[in-house]
């Protein structure tokens, strides 16, 4: 029996994105979705066993509270609840980016903490197995058990499968911090938001299935434009979809539009560069590896960013250590 171990996760970012739950329980995604892990997103999650009869969770130095905690506490006792495994645990996760600002924290936590939690386990827990366990944490954090580019479709209990490895890929990202507090509204509750309000909301779902088969032909034939084209395309109707609900959801600043105008504006000077948004005002620029440096040297030289992340395609969850 293991004392404790430690598990390391990489965010993903969305291609094509995941908005919209089918309605049960399990994070069920109504949108299939496609993703990039990056090496320079990740969390390292450490698990111990306690000899007391209550977990203990600790999110970046700080104990966890409210919605946080509970959320990671049904997590563990769903764990429990399938016996998978028993007792209690001292969970101390660390990010090395924002948390709760639209970069996919919650997809490299769960995947990490759900690595970190098969190690306890008295089974052994396939790949895609545990990519269904990650979902129930995080409908995102699925793919990044996979890493790589990886999908996630619609089904009655769907995983991720790895469509092509961390070093097969062609291109990175380079993320554009515009701010860096947790959003006043977490994705699960805009989901909801879009899905009872949105007069789009249906619009969007025919969108994202037609734009999940065209990224995957895409892919498929590594046509990079196409995959660009489809990506920002994919994250702006998916903001309408939210902007129109009522009320209306909007996660963008004014430098979020700054920087995607800018963006249009480089790639119409000849940089080869696209950008996506995920459920945050931050921006994600996506550009080949042979760019990524003149991308990020473009980036800075916009006033008003925070913080500029260069960041290469990743592998799968793993375990680090364990005794």
């Amino acid at each position: 029996m293991i004392s404790w171990a430690i598990a390391r996760a990489f965010a993903n970012i969305a291609l094509v994105k995941y908005w919209g739950k089918r309605e049960g329980a399990e994070n069920l995604p109504a949108t299939a979705s496609i993703s990039l892990a990056i090496d320079a997103l990740k969390t390292v999650c450490k698990i111990e066993r306690l000899d007391s009869g209550q977990d203990e969770i600790f999110i970046n130095g700080a104990m966890a509270v409210g919605a946080t905690s509970v959320r990671i506490s049904k997590y563990l006792d769903f764990w429990r609840a399938a016996k998978l495994i028993d007792g209690h645990f001292l969970v101390t996760s660390e990010n090395n980016f924002p948390t709760g600002a639209g970069l996919a924290s919650s997809a490299s936590g769960f995947a990490a903490l759900a690595v970190a939690l098969a190690a306890f386990s008295e089974r052994k827990i396939a790949v895609k197995e545990l990519s269904r366990l990650a979902r129930v944490g995080s409908g995102s954090s699925a793919r990044s058990i996979t890493g790589g580019l990886s999908a996630l479709p619609i089904g009655k209990n769907p995983s991720a499968k790895l469509m092509l490895d961390a070093e097969s890929v062609p291109f990175g990202m380079v993320v554009m911090t515009v701010e860096s507090a947790p959003k006043k509204i977490p994705s699960g509750q805009g989901m909801e938001m879009s899905r009872n309000s949105s007069p789009y909301y249906n619009t969007w779902l025919k969108q994202a299935q037609a734009d999940y088969e065209a990224m995957t032909q895409a892919i498929r034939t590594m046509d990079f434009a196409k995959i660009g084209e489809i990506a920002e395309s994919n994250a702006l109707v998916m903001h309408t979809c939210m902007i129109a609900g009522r009320p209306p959801l909007l996660y963008w600043s004014g430098k979020t539009i700054e920087i995607i105008k800018a963006v249009w504006k480089w790639r119409s000077e000849g940089l080869q560069v696209y950008f996506t948004v995920d459920a945050g005002p931050n921006v994600i620029l996506i550009a080949r590896r042979e760019d990524l440096n003149e991308v990020s040297r473009v980036a800075e030289s916009m006033p008003g960013i925070q913080r500029i992340i260069l960041g290469l395609p990743a592998g799968g969850s793993e375990i680090l250590m364990r005794e």
